[in-house]
């Protein structure tokens, strides 16, 4: 009965994430759900490159790659797997000048819809939604609309998706005293992180400070919402020295520098999630598609000592939503072999392959309704499925802060050349959690130079 009451909130929390009316049709029995595949085409032929981002989702397809090529024993793959930021870096720059380095990259929703606009990735929701086995309306509508360009088209098929959610150690809590409510407030974050931290480990707390819009650039963010700050006003006048705006940036750095890991400008997602799991963190705010990991005593030595809650709030509650998704570039002379393994990656049955092979803690979550109804995920997630469902069919892209702003994104501002804007505020900011620069000195610096910014393309 428990079971099937689990069952039953998670297909009415699918069914709310504006993941629609099409993803709760698909919400049966996972055996009812999973179609036979078709067979692969074998007269399908290449050498296929492909840039990935080194998550542990990645690095799981890494590890069953030779299944695609038992499959496809035409296509050859070359899997170059980088961190965050530099993977970042190359796929952009391959992609916008079309030097044809790739065939596949991995990127996400600040991405997607520019790269299509420019004509630099092909539709794939077309070639996917032909294919009846590949079950296209079970992927959340939220999902597909994100990725999609102003055609309506799917330039890039999600691979896994994510909100933002905290992770913490229940039993260092219960040892002190504490108590974490469901939705903590980041001053209860500080409360709890001053009476846990330990120079030498637990740290209080640990957080993303590797510059980079998409590192550090996205907890910072979110918090910056929290606090009632934003980027911009409706105008595109710099708002990051607005005293809502100052408050959070002075809050998120102090944290760092009284209850953070050391060296925190050194650590990305995965250097925190490393922390985590080396049982070096009492807290830990990041992506819920961590949340597989964690929950997994394979891959997590904490696992039965690790609670899961909704991110932090203060003026408002916050989030963000992403998705890393595989597109197709336009230059490829290996078009049939990429859709192929778009195809294969994405898949409902890529799905129950990594469950099979590797186990549902390793399993790319968040983007299909099947995977959510499977009931070997339902018993394996059951402390926190629902909670991220939730989590993600909370967030909108385009009410991102308490006040008007010019522009969507809940993590990013959502325009191009918010790029390089991010990467060197963040870089900025660092200065202060390293120790080099005064907070205040530093917030002028960052919201003169988003003014700069502002002026130079054309937005002021």
């Amino acid at each position: 009965m428990d079971r099937e009451l689990s069952r039953r909130r998670l297909m009415k929390r699918a069914g709310a994430l504006g993941l629609g009316v099409a993803a709760v049709s698909t919400l049966k029995s996972a055996a009812a759900q999973n179609a036979t595949p078709a067979a692969p085409d074998t007269s399908i032929s290449g050498s296929l490159n492909v840039a990935m981002v080194a998550n542990p989702q990645m690095v799981a397809l890494q590890k069953l790659a030779p299944e695609f090529e038992k499959a496809y024993p035409n296509i050859k793959l070359n899997l170059l797997v980088l961190p965050e930021n530099e993977v970042r870096d190359r796929i952009r720059t391959d992609v916008s000048t079309q030097a044809g380095q790739f065939d596949l990259v991995t990127i996400g929703m600040f991405e997607a819809a520019d790269y299509a606009q420019q004509g630099w990735t092909l539709d794939v929701g077309t070639p996917l939604q032909a294919d009846a086995a590949y079950d296209y309306q079970d992927i959340f509508p939220a999902m597909i609309s994100a990725l999609s360009g102003k055609d309506d088209k799917l330039y890039a098929a999600p691979f896994y998706g994510e909100s933002c959610m905290l992770y913490y150690r229940t039993d260092l809590f219960k040892t002190a005293g504490l108590t974490m409510p469901d939705r903590p407030t980041w001053d209860d974050i500080q409360g709890f992180a001053q009476k846990l931290h330990k120079k030498e480990g637990p740290y209080g707390i640990v957080l993303r400070a590797l510059p980079g819009w998409g590192e550090f650039g996205a907890p910072l963010t979110a918090t910056i919402n929290a606090f009632g700050g934003r980027w911009f006003d409706e105008n595109w006048k710099a708002q990051l020295s607005a005293p809502d705006s100052a408050k959070a940036i002075k809050f998120y750095t102090d944290l760092l520098i009284n209850y953070g890991e050391p060296s925190a400008t050194t650590s990305g997602f995965t250097e925190c999630e490393n922390l985590f799991v080396q049982g070096k963190a009492a807290m830990w705010m990041d992506a819920t598609s961590a949340a597989d990991l964690l929950g997994d005593p394979k891959l997590n030595p904490q696992a039965a000592n690790t609670g899961f809650v909704y991110p932090p709030k203060e003026a408002i509650d916050t989030g963000w939503l992403w998705a890393w998704a595989f597109a197709v570039e336009k230059g490829t002379q290996h078009k049939d072999a990429a859709l192929a393994f778009v195809k294969w990656a994405t898949s409902k049955n890529y799905v129950q392959l990594v469950a099979d092979r590797l186990g549902w803690g390793s399993v790319p979550s968040g983007v299909r309704a099947s995977t959510y109804a499977n009931p070997g995920y339902q018993a394996y997630a059951k402390g926190f499925a629902d909670l991220v469902l939730s989590i993600i069919k909370a967030q909108d892209p385009t009410k991102c802060c308490t006040q008007p702003v010019p522009y969507k994104g809940l993590q990013f501002v959502g325009v191009p050349e918010f790029v390089t804007l991010g990467d060197n505020v963040t870089k900025e900011l660092a200065n202060v959690i390293a120790g080099n620069e005064k907070a205040d000195d530093a917030i002028k610096k960052v919201n003169d130079m988003a003014n700069a910014w502002a002026k130079q393309n054309g937005y002021q």
